[in-house]
């Protein structure tokens, strides 16, 4: 993985976009505040709806990195 940096970077990033929106669900939750007169419940549910979406834009970024790094690579070689 250490000649895919870039790949690298938006995967850590991701995983990191992924985590800050778990903590904070989790603080609202664990300490049941209300934010903007939502309840911790409606953060909750709607974390776990667009769970889906957000896990799987991180992973196809991910994989478009890496294939975006593959094709630049070929290119090089064979020019």
């Amino acid at each position: 993985m250490d000649r895919y940096r870039w790949t690298l970077r938006v995967a850590i990033g991701g995983v990191a976009l992924l985590a800050v929106i778990a903590v904070f669900v989790a603080v609202v939750r664990a300490f049941s505040v209300m934010i903007a007169g939502i309840y911790p419940e409606a953060w909750v549910l709607t974390a776990m709806m667009t769970a889906p979406f957000t896990i799987g834009l991180v992973s196809v970024a991910t994989i478009a990195t890496a294939l975006f790094e593959t094709f630049l690579r070929r290119r090089a070689v064979s020019a």
